[in-house]
């Protein structure tokens, strides 16, 4: 079959919706967005897939054996322990919520590697912060690196490109030493802003040297800048490195209007990012997952 025939995909469910919007920092957000989708019926021209059930070996690519205890008990020592207070505190059914989210970008990975879609759309992952040992930055479970773990069995080559306003350094720090995976980050860079990673200087390391680019943006960057940026920067790698498949992290925390936003007065990322649906010079035949709505 064409690859470019396939269908997209797109993950959701109940249950997924309600956990999802159940995240105490961005409480019912996800309900918004999936209330949007059915109302523009757009569900209807997409092939739709529930997350999978995920397991303790698939979250130990990346998470510790104590972290995802901690996740699931109740014990406050054990929380604060792994950081889990504060931007991310302990709410009901936490581990079931935190499981069904990575299982949602798990199920849009599936469906790239197996070639059932060619775009894979999965609004409610993208928790780029979260560390191996201990949340950070709303994130519990870094379904980013679990995904690109996964396809590392796979693709020998793979680009994750993060547009979130705050960079993602957890998905760097996991990859930093490897040429399977490349890095790229869009995002705000300025003393005492979080996380504080992110600079020229972090290019990769080992086997992995140069397969980390950093876009760091002072605040006020504009549309035209990031425009400018991203055809610079974004395309000539992509041209270079011709990646076999590509994870989007598409955090709108830089759009203007968005309660997270800070000092970014407008970034229209729809508008400036080419695509994955749409073939564009040289690209197109790279499948994606589209994810994140934080």
């Amino acid at each position: 079959m064409d690859k470019d025939a396939l269908p997209i995909t797109y993950v959701t469910s109940d249950e997924l919706v309600d956990y999802a919007s159940a995240l105490p920092k961005v409480l019912n957000r996800s309900k918004m967005l999936e209330d949007l989708v059915k109302e523009y019926g757009i569900l209807e021209k997409m092939n739709v897939i529930d997350p999978i059930a995920t397991n303790e070996l698939q979250l130990s690519e990346f998470h510790s054996k104590s972290y995802l205890n901690a996740l699931k008990s109740r014990d406050p020592d054990l929380h604060e322990k792994h950081h889990l207070e504060y931007d991310c505190p302990v709410f009901e059914s936490m581990f079931e919520a935190v499981c069904t989210i990575a299982g949602g970008s798990l199920a849009a990975a599936l469906e790239i590697a197996d070639e059932y879609s060619r775009v894979a759309v999965h609004w409610h992952g993208g928790w780029h912060h979260g560390k191996p040992d201990e949340a950070a930055g709303f994130c519990y479970l870094n379904d980013c690196v679990l995904v690109l773990r996964q396809w590392a069995h796979v693709y020998d080559r793979i680009l994750y490109i993060d547009l979130d306003l705050h960079h993602g350094d957890e998905v760097q720090r996991a990859f930093y030493h490897t040429d399977k995976v490349v890095t790229y980050s869009v995002h705000k860079f300025e003393t005492g802003f979080y996380p504080g990673t992110g600079g020229l200087t972090e290019i990769g390391a080992g086997k992995g040297l140069g397969y980390t680019v950093n876009v760091p943006l002072l605040s006020g960057a504009d549309d035209e800048t990031l425009n400018r940026v991203i055809d610079e920067t974004l395309f000539d790698l992509m041209d270079r490195y011709k990646p076999q498949a590509i994870l989007l992290q598409c955090g709108v925390d830089g759009v203007a209007g968005d309660p997270h936003q800070v000092a970014v007065p407008s970034l229209s990322i729809c508008n400036t990012i080419p695509s994955p649906v749409t073939p564009y010079p040289h690209h197109s035949s790279s499948p994606a997952i589209l994810t994140s709505i934080t």
